[in-house]
């Protein structure tokens, strides 16, 4: 018996001594495993990770294997029918999408950019504020300068998920190349670029208000309101700023965008309140009345995100000036005038 116990014991020591210490150097590290961490990262299982580079299902939980021992971490977890990686997972992920980015840089001879020339593709995150009035602007510009040039627009999500901020991971895995919108607090790795800042505005239907009228926060309340929100479960900026006065609005109804607000506006009698930009285009066409807000001034922030891992590529930088000046001429032409419309 004691034999036996004491040959068991070698056996495990033997399998240990074989087994891959965790890595001291990069220089100890099969780079092709980082090919394996950037696919598992962007598509979160096994199968499809491995597909994507090449490598059979067997392969791949092989690759992922050998980076848990170098790691001596496990790196991926099973989640609700993904793969969702741990802390340290994220970490190695992120330095492993920006080292293999460096490297195709460094590699790739580098060509100049010629918008007049170019056929390239950009993804651009944005929320259908953007796509609605500065997306057309920005068009417009491409149809002159760079008419190869062609746009995907992708919806900018808000929030978190179960791998934290949903934004810097859109841009992570490639699926924006940068984003538009009021963008919160970004990681280190992200840039933020603010670009105008908008008052909130109130929006009726010009039939629905008499300019004669003093608007203030009695008319303000007397209506029955549309509330814009993507998180209904929250209490607005606005609900919290009454509360605090000890006052109340009714809300008819919650919509998630800004042009189903302003679309509903024109056609009933309620009101909402939304930024300048999203209604100064709108508001001859939709004959809308624009009024200055009874509330505390809060400003809405029109914010460009991007990776600084990509600051060097010259189609973006390029983009990224077309959409800034693109912003400061539309900026020109939304204040109102004297009646409540655009000018």
């Amino acid at each position: 018996m004691a034999q036996s116990v004491k040959s068991m014991l070698d056996m495990q020591t033997m399998q240990r001594a074989n087994d891959p210490a965790p890595i001291r150097s990069i220089l100890a590290l099969d780079l092709n495993l980082l090919k394996a961490l950037n696919a598992l990262w962007q598509c979160r299982g096994i199968t499809a990770a491995g597909r994507m580079i090449g490598l059979s299902q067997p392969a791949m939980s092989h690759a992922l294997q050998r980076l848990r021992l170098a790691f001596a971490d496990q790196l991926f977890v099973r989640g609700r029918g993904v793969l969702v990686p741990t802390p340290r997972g994220t970490e190695l992920c992120q330095a492993a999408v920006a080292a293999l980015a460096g490297l195709e840089r460094a590699v790739l001879p580098a060509e100049p950019f010629r918008p007049e020339a170019s056929a390239r593709h950009f993804r651009i995150g944005m929320n259908d504020y953007v796509s609605a009035t500065l997306l057309p602007l920005i068009l417009r510009t491409l149809d002159r300068s760079a008419p190869g040039v062609s746009l995907e627009a992708i919806h900018l999500p808000r929030g978190e998920s179960q791998d934290g901020p949903i934004l810097p991971r859109l841009l992570d895995e490639g699926r924006a190349d940068m984003a538009l919108g009021q963008i919160d607090d970004v990681p280190p790795r992200c840039h933020r670029q603010r670009l105008r800042q908008d008052p909130h505005v109130c929006v009726l239907a010009r039939r629905c208000w008499d300019p004669k009228h003093r608007f203030d926060m009695a008319a303000f309340l007397a209506h029955r309101h549309i509330r814009i929100s993507s998180f209904p479960e929250r209490q607005s900026w606005m609900d919290q700023a009454l509360e605090a006065q000890g006052l109340s609005r009714r809300i008819a109804v919650t919509v998630p965008h800004f042009m189903a607000a302003l679309h509903l506006v024109a056609t009933t009698d309620l009101i909402t309140t939304l930024p300048l930009g999203a209604v100064a285009p709108f508001a001859k066409t939709l004959r809308l009345h624009i009024l200055p807000s009874p509330l505390p001034g809060r400003l809405h922030r029109l914010d460009m995100a991007w990776l600084k891992a990509v600051n060097a590529d010259a189609g973006l930088a390029w983009l990224r000036g077309i959409v800034a000046a693109t912003v400061l001429r539309a900026a020109a032409g939304a204040a109102p005038n004297s009646r409540g419309q655009a000018a």
